[in-house]
């Protein structure tokens, strides 16, 4: 017998401990079988998870359970990520907070070391959460991204890709972070707007005459000035193409060029030319051949430039030559502009368009291949409007930039002979007195060797070798996944079994960071692509539809919601709100029903139990129950079964979720339950004990990868009434649909008596007639087969409405002051007269209209506002139109509630 109260924690950890100790999760190759497989995202190792996750992994738990119990042999492969930049600012916050160091206090060595002393406390307290959120992964084989295995991953893929000339190094303009001082690809770099401004320059020509005025956002640049550039067609400046102008402040000459790429109407119509500092102006530069002056450092501080300036930040640096420029009288105005600043994704600092010299991935070849495969759908998208995004981006693809400047992460498998590059080396000496490499120049002659260890010199024979400073982005390793986390670069039976996997479940953000390279290298390395099906789940925000963040305070954290209320209710609360392609507006209230609905089953489950005491089983459903709701609720249990388990098949996890849902709670709780206690004293008791008991545990199985710590507690109960049970859910077979099962003519037939029953329970909630009061209620229809069914089964509806007098027929008049309910040819008359007070009832409606139409009025403002409609959040405005449906509702209803009382 169950306990009177499920306690979800306790329930939690001892079948969590009992599914780890029976190793009940354990992958192993099964060639009999048909592989399932799904690699986890791999979170990163930079603190807990969130809701994100906590979506995520629950999505791909719902499928491995379910694929498993569908005779699959499933596999989901768990693992972390190192993190690389994210990782390595979480570790220089936690130094400087707790010891005041700074990573370079510790040297690379010891910094590194401190990292991965990190990962072991940090990776340990993410697999924890793994099993308290019942998340079905086999933790006896951990996969880390910066793992020994994974290392030779990473060696093999650069060495293969650098012997086919896809990987070089080369000067280009790139993305670099001031604040984490790397490079990044331009993936890694976000857009925001902000309020910033414009300024308009005059530039006065050789001769000293007025010139031409540039608009620029960015006046701290114009030390930098190659040129200023026209539009060829624009006729306002044809007369001074080919002419020189003053730099301000600093008086260098520089040309005025022509170039088609200007857009004549976007400010003045001429533009500076910065090659060093903006990227369109550096693929100007390159056309015509221009000089190129760097003033920002890689630390965002200004150099090369008058002594004023040096050493300023560059924010500081624009307010000086702002007032600088306007002293001069060569500011002629400035303006408010709202322009996207480009940031880090991690820091989100704003980025320096930076000249550098970096590693680089060639992508069209990598990408063409990526193309044509999406293209032939050997990857399918859900949802499918992803597939035309990507595809666009794998058309304009641009070279990746593979290379950072931080310490945490695989170090590039490149080594210099410190004889043979000696030129093109740079050296210095970090805080604890060791030299260390900081700057390699294929320019000045720097020569690779590519190695996973530390080589010979091919060239002199010498052994006085040192590893490039760079490590690879993060996203180098974790676009080989699907293939490393199989051994990969060797030919495993694992890898041979396993890949391609059966889909990728992970959010829509990272599709080109990390969906597409995993497509890319999978098709590269191993022919195929590295899944068949990609689903693309929403982002987790919160309840006004604001992405969650530590800054704005509105971070729920999913172990805390667990910890009060559950795993399974928040699991259930996330799946019933995962729409394709939507996000979810989450708050606390979202696991309230969840919860409650936890709370139901076990109530339900226990109730059933209680009442079978003296059954033996095993016992099994009736072949031929006679019954009208018994045929109904078999009927309704294997309509939900099936479409509950095409909706899974669809990825359609909230609409599953929904029908489980109403079918437990409804249907069978509400319904047939309440119907059935009426037989428990009777001679078919073990009957309707048999249906109530095969019916549950049948649908805690279809509910088990939704929820699987409840569904496992009430099932466990319950094996000693089921035939041919196994120990755990997940290794019974998921219930199929029985079409001997479905019985088209009970369901229409409860179907009327439901809603006849529905009608009558309506209007005594309408007019508060106390819920223990025995009614009359006429009924009349001109249906004869509906009279007949009514007629017959009236003990339904008697017991469920609390109806003490049902008089039928097919010509009963409406009496005076009665309350009445229409469902399909039914009108049912409930008299009043002697239930309520007319006066009190009159007053209490009139009350609830006044509140009603204020609300309506409200909202109609509210919808009638432009500046709500156009700016409000579009959860807020849905929100409004709700309202106001339901409110126009209820408003009808009073109305037609006051009539009935006259």
């Amino acid at each position: 017998m169950l306990p009177k109260a499920y306690d979800p924690k306790e329930v939690e950890e001892r079948i969590s401990q009992l599914w780890k100790d029976k190793q009940v999760f354990k992958a192993e190759i099964d060639e009999t079988k048909k592989p399932y497989v799904i690699v986890i995202p791999p979170p990163n190792i930079t603190g807990a998870l969130h809701m994100g996750h906590g979506l995520n992994n629950t999505l791909q738990d719902t499928l491995i359970r379910f694929h498993r119990m569908n005779g699959e042999c499933a596999n989901w492969v768990p693992g972390t990520d190192h993190g690389g930049i994210a990782t390595q600012n979480v570790i220089e916050k936690k130094l400087s907070k707790e010891q005041k160091l700074s990573r370079h206090d510790l040297g690379r060595e010891k910094f590194v070391q401190t990292v991965w002393d990190w990962y072991k406390e940090c990776g340990n307290a993410i697999y924890n959460q793994f099993e308290k959120m019942g998340w079905a992964l086999d933790q006896s084989n951990i996969r880390f991204t910066m793992d020994e295995a994974r290392a030779k991953s990473v060696y093999a893929s650069f060495s293969n890709l650098w012997n086919k000339k896809y990987i070089y190094r080369g000067k280009r303009m790139i993305n670099w972070c001031v604040r984490c001082s790397t490079a990044l690809s331009d993936i890694e770099v976000e857009h925001e707007q902000h309020a910033g401004k414009l300024w308009h320059l005059r530039y006065k020509m050789e001769d000293g005459s007025d010139g031409v005025v540039i608009a620029t956002t960015r006046p701290e640049t114009i030390f930098a000035d190659s040129a200023i550039a026209v539009n060829p067609k624009d006729e306002r400046y044809k007369n001074i193409i080919g002419k020189k102008v003053r730099i301000p402040l600093i008086d260098r000459l520089i040309p005025v060029i022509a170039d088609e790429a200007v857009e004549m109407e976007f400010g003045t119509g001429a533009l500076k030319i910065t090659p060093a500092h903006d990227p369109v102006d550096y693929e100007v530069g390159q056309r015509h051949n221009l000089e190129t002056f760097i003033v920002i450092n890689d630390k965002g501080k200004m150099i090369n430039l008058p002594e004023k300036y040096l050493g300023m930040d560059r924010d500081l640096c624009r307010k000086e030559t702002v007032k600088d420029l306007e002293a001069a009288g060569l500011l002629i105005k400035e303006e408010k502009y709202n322009n996207a600043v480009s940031t880090c994704y991690r820091c989100h600092s704003a980025i320096e368009p930076y000249l550098s010299e970096q590693w680089f991935v060639k992508m069209d070849e990598l990408a063409k291949n990526a193309l044509k495969a999406i293209e032939e759908d050997k990857v399918k998208f859900h949802p499918a409007n992803w597939k035309g995004p990507l595809t666009n981006w794998l058309k304009n693809i641009q070279d990746w930039c593979i290379s950072r400047q931080i310490w945490w992460g695989h170090r590039i498998p490149v080594w210099y002979c410190r004889h043979c590059s000696e030129k093109g080396l740079t050296f210095t000496t970090d805080k604890q007195g060791k030299e260390q490499l900081s700057k390699v120049s294929f320019e000045d002659g720097a020569k690779p060797i590519v190695s996973f260890e530390k080589p010979e010199c091919p060239h002199c024979h010498g052994h006085d070798t040192i590893q490039d400073p760079d490590v690879l982005d993060t996203w180098f390793s974790s676009a080989l996944w699907p293939m490393s986390v199989f051994g990969w670069p060797e030919q495993t039976k694992e890898l041979k079994y396993y890949y391609p996997t059966s889909i990728l479940v992970t959010g829509y953000e990272i599709i080109y960071l990390w969906v597409a390279r995993m497509i890319m290298m999978g098709l590269e390395f191993q022919g195929e692509v590295p899944f068949k099906d990609v689903l693309l789940n929403g982002i987790v925000r919160d309840k006004t539809g604001k992405k969650m963040s530590k800054s704005l305070g509105n971070v729920v954290d999913p172990l805390d919601l667990t910890q009060k209320y559950g795993a399974d209710a928040v699991r259930f609360s996330l799946l019933s709100q995962s729409v394709l392609g939507k996000d979810i507006p989450y708050g606390e209230e979202s696991i309230i029903g969840a919860r409650n609905f936890c709370n139901k089953i076990y109530n339900a489950s226990r109730f059933i139990q209680m009442n079978s005491e003296g059954i033996e089983g095993p016992l099994e459903l009736p072949a031929k129950p006679k019954e009208l709701c018994d045929r109904w609720i078999i009927s309704r249990y294997n309509n939900a079964i099936k479409q509950a388990s095409d909706e899974i098949k669809k990825y359609n996890m909230a609409a599953a979720a929904d029908t489980l849902y109403h079918f437990l709670w409804g249907d069978f709780c509400d319904w047939y339950i309440e119907l059935a206690k009426q037989r428990f004293d009777g001679e078919d008791r073990k009957e309707v004990i048999s249906i109530l008991i095969n019916i549950l545990y049948n649908t805690l199985k279809a509910l088990h990868p939704f929820m699987p710590f409840i569904t496992e507690e009430i099932a466990m109960s319950l094996k000693k009434y089921i035939k041919d049970h196994k120990e755990f859910l997940i290794e019974e077979e998921y219930p199929v649909y029985n079409p001997t099962l479905s019985d088209e003519e009970a369901q229409t037939q409860m179907a009327l008596i439901q809603g006849v029953t529905t009608q009558i329970r309506t209007i005594r909630a309408q007019f508060n007639v106390p819920p223990g009061l025995k009614i009359k209620v006429l009924l009349n229809t001109s249906d004869k087969n509906d009279l007949a069914i009514i007629d017959k089964y009236h003990n339904y509806i008697t017991s469920m409405a609390k109806v003490e007098n049902l008089e039928t027929g097919s010509d009963i008049a409406k009496p005076k002051q009665s309350a009445t309910g229409v469902y399909g040819t039914a009108t049912v008359y409930i008299p009043l007269e002697g239930l309520i007070d007319f006066d009190k009832e009159k007053a209490r409606l009139d009350k609830e209209l006044a509140v009603i139409e204020n609300g309506i009025n409200n909202r109609k403002r509210m919808l009638g506002n432009e500046n709500f409609v156009k700016n409000a959040p579009k959860e807020q405005v849905e929100k409004a139109k709700n309202e106001l449906e339901q409110m126009l509702l209820r408003a009808q209803q009073i109305k037609t509630a006051k009539e009935d009382l006259n």
